[in-house]
């Protein structure tokens, strides 16, 4: 008689309840991330305790642990939601049909997250705190992949033409930073005495513009910044 083959025990499945505990725990590290991220931008990082986190959401210190390690910890998952938030962001820059399309667009979608989502976007680049930790744990590739998207593009836009063959390493960090300088001068109020905050979504669409439209395709829609964001930015 053949041999019975024996069957692979089925997976089981999370009942009802362990879902229910599962979505109310992740609920809660959300809230207690949140209550962070706003003390962290309002005090400082080092000034600020796990005890002021627990009491910003009405926890004790002791029941606070039961969700994150230590204040690093929170930091840190806060970061890996910043640029998976990011990411999915600037995906819709692929759907260019050329090249320079996909680089000009990328550049627009990184300003409108920037300008969406100010707090969290000031908390993704003000501390080296997590620096090693970033560079060494898989779960922040998706930081990672944010950058290797825009140096693929720029290597591509060299391939086709559209942009002088060059170190591609240099490239990528120079456009970058024309993004990221922007965002950063208006999210952290530098542009306050300097331009009004009526005209400063077409300074900021121009200032795009004149810093990448004579090398990549200009008629794409340029990057508006909401005025909620502005309203955001001069309360900071």
């Amino acid at each position: 008689m053949p041999a019975r083959r024996s069957r692979s025990p089925k997976p089981k499945l999370p009942s009802a309840r362990e879902l229910r505990h599962e979505h109310a725990r992740d609920a809660t590290r959300e809230r207690i991330a949140q209550a962070a991220l706003q003390l962290f931008l309002d005090e400082g990082f080092e000034r600020v305790s796990m005890r002021a986190i627990a009491n910003a959401v009405g926890y004790s210190p002791g029941a606070l642990y039961a969700y994150f390690r230590d204040k690093d910890e929170i930091l840190y998952a806060l970061h890996v939601e910043g640029f998976a938030r990011l990411r999915r962001s600037v995906s819709e820059a692929s759907a260019g049909r050329t090249p320079g399309e996909r680089l000009y667009r990328l550049g627009e979608l990184y300003l409108r997250f920037a300008f969406e989502n100010p707090r969290l976007y000031e908390l993704m680049f003000i501390t080296k705190r997590l620096g090693d930790r970033i560079r060494l744990d898989e779960k922040w590739r998706v930081g990672l992949d944010n950058y290797d998207r825009v140096r693929s593009t720029v290597r591509e836009c060299m391939d086709a033409g559209v942009i002088p063959r060059g170190d591609v390493e240099a490239a990528t960090f120079a456009y970058w930073g024309i993004a990221h300088g922007i965002a950063t001068a208006v999210i952290r109020g530098r542009t306050h005495s300097l331009i009004p905050d009526d005209d400063l979504p077409r300074v900021v669409r121009d200032a795009y513009r004149f810093a990448v439209g004579e090398l990549f395709p200009t008629h794409a829609k340029t990057p508006q910044r909401p005025r909620s964001a502005a309203r955001r930015t001069r309360r900071s």
